[in-house]
């Protein structure tokens, strides 16, 4: 590896300091360094040329460098310095061992699924952006279910009176889609969840797509409706769009240093609540 993108999140008081810190460090290695913010314009981090992305901050930190990662496919380390560290592989106490792990080679590359969201306007495309974590067609501002039409490769599924629906990815099904009743996938399995928020007397069953699956999911009410992509800014629905939620061409590549069972034992940490003694 000779160039390596140190991202911080500018939002976390500890990241700046600490990328300043991980950049000298590798300077010191004779690496070429480049800094970057999750919070400049896109694309956010200088991805283009690097080997390595170093990424210090949260889970939503890495989110955000993926998407301009996945283009060039340059493999992300995360530092978690966020509430959760479902996606990073670091530590601030143990960095630097995990860092010179991966510089040394003894580490194995993680691919992971995104999926394709494309929103279509009658037969033109008027938005369309890849996702690692979920799509979420829900509710605008109003306090209300909306009504939404689900097609599945071509063939009628159902209407659903819901808060709105998440199409999400393995690496999503902890996330939003979780909350919402959705299973746990291991994070290398290809296949999109689907799964209905708050459904009113309709199918309130989430299921378990193949990643070849192609969900249409289109407005029927004419009430106000918004599809977010990775929990950044809500794009606004017009009564005829729909939204087309499918696999990705991209992945997302993830540099680890753990053995391949590691995902298991993160999930027990992070989400089964411990009894007291």
């Amino acid at each position: 590896m000779k160039q390596i993108c140190v991202v911080y999140n500018p939002r976390i008081p500890q990241a700046a300091p600490l990328a300043e810190e991980v950049a000298r460090w590798l300077e010191a290695k004779k690496l070429k360094v480049s800094l970057g913010s999750t919070e400049e314009p896109s694309p956010k981090p200088p991805v283009k040329d690097c080997d390595l992305l170093l990424v210090l901050g949260g889970d939503g930190s890495i989110l955000r460098t993926a998407h301009a990662a996945a283009a060039h496919q340059a493999p992300i380390l995360g530092v978690n310095l966020g509430r959760v560290g479902f996606l990073a592989e670091a530590r601030p106490e143990n960095w630097q061992d995990v860092v010179s792990s991966v510089l040394d080679g003894r580490h194995w590359v993680e691919e992971r699924m995104m999926l394709r969201v494309t929103v279509r306007r009658g037969s033109k495309v008027v938005a369309q952006e890849d996702a690692l974590n979920d799509a979420v067609v829900g509710r605008g501002t109003q306090a209300r279910i909306i009504r939404l039409r689900v097609e599945i490769d071509g063939q009628p599924m159902t209407e659903y009176a819901v808060d709105g629906i998440v199409g999400a990815t393995a690496t999503g099904s902890t996330a939003y889609a979780l909350a919402a009743g959705g299973p746990i996938l291991s994070p290398e399995a290809r296949s999109i969840v689907l799964v209905p928020v708050a459904p009113h007397l309709c199918a309130p069953w989430p299921l378990v797509l193949a990643e070849g699956s192609r969900i249409l999911i289109a407005p029927t009410d004419g009430r106000e409706a918004a599809l977010t992509v990775d929990g950044d800014r809500p794009f606004e629905l017009s009564p005829s769009d729909s939204v087309l939620v499918e696999t990705s061409p991209l992945t997302t590549r993830f540099a680890r240093v753990q053995e391949k069972e590691y995902f298991h034992r993160t999930l027990m940490a992070r989400l089964v609540a411990r009894r007291p003694d």
